[in-house]
């Protein structure tokens, strides 16, 4: 797996060690982080990482700033078991919210992930009252496909749910 470039930020894969280290409270060597990481969420996508024994086809990966080389938060893609569409999640560290890394680490996975043969489209679901992650789906070129209701720790969960399509070429005569 390969990293991908994007405007301001370089999302890196993450490793099985790296994911260790950081469950162990440690910092992996050549790594700098912004203030606030890891966040609980980035644990969590560290123990993902650690059960799969490694990253997946599209991440997760370290959203890095080109500019200080720290991470900003995570960003990755799980597929489904027809292999035709992704479902995406991603983190930002609460003192670089509002800056633009989520919207542009989306845009650059969506185009990667969307490019790959045989995806057919991309989803990703948030609360209905998380409205910034909503407006980061948007900038990224989502469209809101609708609403649905889940269980979380037996609490009822209201989520928009978010697509992008694959571009489909149309043969002509």
């Amino acid at each position: 797996m390969k990293q991908i470039e994007a405007a301001r930020l370089i999302l890196r894969p993450i490793y099985l060690p790296v994911a260790r280290i950081l469950l162990d409270g440690g910092i992996p060597r050549g790594l700098s982080f912004a203030p606030g990481y890891p966040s609980a969420f980035s644990l969590e996508v560290m123990e993902s990482v650690v059960e799969a024994h490694g990253p997946g086809r599209f991440g997760p990966y370290f959203m890095i700033r080109k500019t200080d080389r720290m991470i900003v938060g995570e960003i990755g893609c799980s597929i489904d078991d027809d292999g035709d569409t992704g479902k995406v999640g991603y983190t930002v560290v609460e003192p670089c919210w509002g800056r633009g890394y989520a919207t542009e680490a989306l845009r650059a996975l969506l185009a990667h992930v969307l490019a790959a043969p045989g995806m057919r489209r991309v989803v990703a679901e948030t609360m209905v009252e998380h409205r910034a992650s909503r407006r980061v789906m948007e900038k990224a070129g989502m469209t809101y496909c609708g609403q649905r209701l889940d269980d979380e720790y037996g609490e009822p969960l209201n989520l928009v749910v978010y697509q992008a399509l694959a571009q489909t070429t149309v043969p002509t005569s």
